[in-house]
């Protein structure tokens, strides 16, 4: 089984067809013909994972409920991923493993807080929103992929999701300052005197022994959405996105 955690973008939005389009339903197929699912009785069993399963727990924002930060992730994702993990990969049994796990969440956690107090100027309010903001999040990520570890195991590869920037390609980036302060939440600062969301996703699967899937900088207009979506990838960002995905798990 693959099993995938996280928000909007793995859901899938902006693709046409979220169910085929979006990157992690590519990824399942991509892995399906390139996972090696060993042990396995079969001599083509190192060929792929021709029956692999899909799980993924995301969801896009509703009229019910907002989009998914990493404390919805807690709340409404673990319960399902962690008893699902700890039957699977804590048995006797190999064969029924969840062989991959992925997770993308962090810009439901910050951009709105921090457009709030920084679209106006870079001011020292600003910067102690951008701290306090990444610093809760860096937290709350830690407790998701802390429990996704222990119960997954130590051999079980768990991929961590990064954003690029869409503020230039959306409505926002008419506004003095957006795209710069966009490029900041994504990757923080150049001279790293302030931290963005990937910068916190690549700490925190460093401590847990994840890897990450690095986009940052590799997207261009035709891969976001735009106009008044300032969030997700069209089908071809979700391309992008799978091939991050595949090149952190060596494929």
């Amino acid at each position: 089984m693959y099993l995938a955690l996280g928000d909007s973008w793995a859901w899938g939005q902006g693709a046409d067809d979220p169910a085929t389009e979006g990157y992690v339903p590519q990824l399942a197929d991509a892995l399906r013909e390139d996972l090696d699912c060993l042990p396995a009785r079969s001599p083509d069993a190192a060929d792929g994972c021709k029956h692999l399963q899909l799980l993924n727990l995301a969801r896009p924002a509703t009229d019910e409920l907002p989009g998914v930060d990493a404390q919805a992730v807690i709340t409404e994702q673990l319960p399902v991923a962690v008893p699902l993990l700890e039957m699977r990969n804590q048995d006797k049994s190999r064969r029924n493993d969840v062989e991959v796990v992925t997770l993308h969440v962090g810009g439901n956690d910050v951009f709105q807080p921090i457009a709030d107090a920084c679209l106006a100027g870079f001011s020292e309010a600003c910067v102690v929103t951008i701290v306090t903001e990444m610093a809760i999040f860096e937290g709350e990520l830690g407790v998701v992929v802390s429990r996704l570890r222990a119960a997954a195991g130590d051999d079980t590869p768990i991929v961590l999701g990064t954003y690029d920037n869409p503020v230039p390609y959306c409505f926002l980036g008419q506004i003095p300052g957006a795209n710069e302060l966009g490029a900041v939440v994504a990757d923080g600062t150049p001279d790293g005197a302030l931290d963005g969301i990937n910068d916190v996703v690549r700490r925190v699967a460093a401590g847990y022994g994840a890897e990450v899937a690095e986009v940052f900088g590799t997207f261009t207009a035709v891969d976001f959405v735009g106009g008044l979506d300032c969030r997700h990838p069209t089908a071809s960002g979700h391309d992008i996105v799978t091939e991050a995905f595949l090149d952190a798990l060596g494929f």
